[in-house]
């Protein structure tokens, strides 16, 4: 591990404190100079981006090419989290910056036990169900619950999160396909399908893919349009991905329609979205696949993702992978 001092910044909300503290108590321990900003604007006025080694962004500042370009000693953009939507993907390669995220095992798999939670109680409605012990005369006199066994469900994005739902999903004896943008070879009992024919003939729809340019606004008005009066559609992974007013609207118009949202666009949710008062809707604050399994093991790969970096390592969890090469010539054995 070098011993040059460098510069590593961290920018996200408050609420990211605790993962944060662990990597930078480590860092300045080895006598890194750190920083800890909340706002994207107060960040870039300390004019610290200049000097900066490594940048931890977790949705205060989106990073394009101009700011790596502002950033001459840039060789790292992490986010502890899986989402990287922050960074500019492509600017980052071509400028031999790594991008890297926080997608272990802890991470991914309760992203994906909470999204098959929600599949669940969305289809047994058992957020309904809890009000009838307090207001038994609004119990239904015939069932409404619906079993996953038979029926189709089809997945958005088959990233770690993705397939570690297809296979808790197998054993509930349910047909899966999946869109995925990038063609290539599906897990056994996965059926390809295209966007507009899964959302057409799926029971349970599951939004799981990343956000970026070609991901973002993917779900308008028109492709919902295209699901089951009774589908359930459970969105865990972006709220930019579909069109809030337009999942509202629809989920109006038809009752039998079941929403799972853990994520909205913009967060938090509006205290006026018309989504609070659908009695079809499970909402929760961008949270549901928060454990603490997760969160006790974030610090660790955040803190190890960094030294890495510094020390001309790639870190863990690479999300642009073909700048490896480079960046290994680059900066290997390299402190500056």
């Amino acid at each position: 591990m070098q011993n040059h001092k460098c510069a590593i910044d961290f920018l996200g909300g408050e609420d990211f404190g605790g993962i944060f503290e662990e990597a930078i108590r480590g860092l300045e321990k080895k006598g890194h100079d750190v920083g800890r900003f909340t706002e994207g604007g107060t960040y870039l006025d300390s004019g610290r981006l200049a000097r900066a080694d490594v940048v931890v962004d977790v949705d205060v500042l989106r990073i394009g090419a101009a700011e790596m370009d502002a950033a001459p000693r840039l060789r790292a953009l992490i986010s502890p989290v899986i989402g990287t939507e922050e960074f500019d993907h492509a600017a980052a390669t071509e400028r031999g910056i790594l991008i890297a995220n926080g997608q272990t095992v802890e991470n991914y798999t309760s992203m994906a036990e909470a999204g098959v939670m929600l599949i669940l109680a969305s289809l047994y409605e058992f957020d309904r169900t809890l009000t009838y012990l307090a207001k038994p005369e609004q119990r239904p006199n015939y069932p409404r619950a619906r079993t996953l066994m038979g029926r189709t469900v089809g997945i958005v994005g088959l990233g770690k999160i993705g397939l570690a739902m297809t296979e808790r999903l197998k054993g509930f004896g349910c047909r899966l396909q999946a869109f995925v943008r990038t063609a290539r070879q599906l897990p056994q009992g996965v059926e390809p399908a295209s966007l507009e024919d899964l959302l057409r003939t799926s029971d349970v729809v599951v939004v799981a893919t990343e956000l970026n340019d070609d991901t973002r606004g993917m779900l308008g008005a028109d492709r919902l349009e295209l699901m089951k009066p009774d589908v359930v559609f459970v969105n865990i992974a972006r709220g930019a991905i579909s069109n809030d007013l337009a999942l509202a609207r629809l989920a109006a118009e038809r009752p039998a329609m079941r929403l799972a949202l853990d994520v909205f666009d913009p967060e938090p949710l509006d205290p006026a979205s018309p989504l609070r008062q659908l009695p079809n809707a499970i909402l929760t604050p961008h949270m549901v696949g928060h454990t603490k399994d997760t969160f006790d093991r974030m610090p660790l790969i955040l803190l190890e993702n960094i030294e890495r970096a510094l020390g001309g390592e790639p870190p863990q969890f690479v999300c642009n992978p073909v700048a490896i090469d480079g960046w290994r010539r680059k900066w290997n054995g390299r402190t500056s």
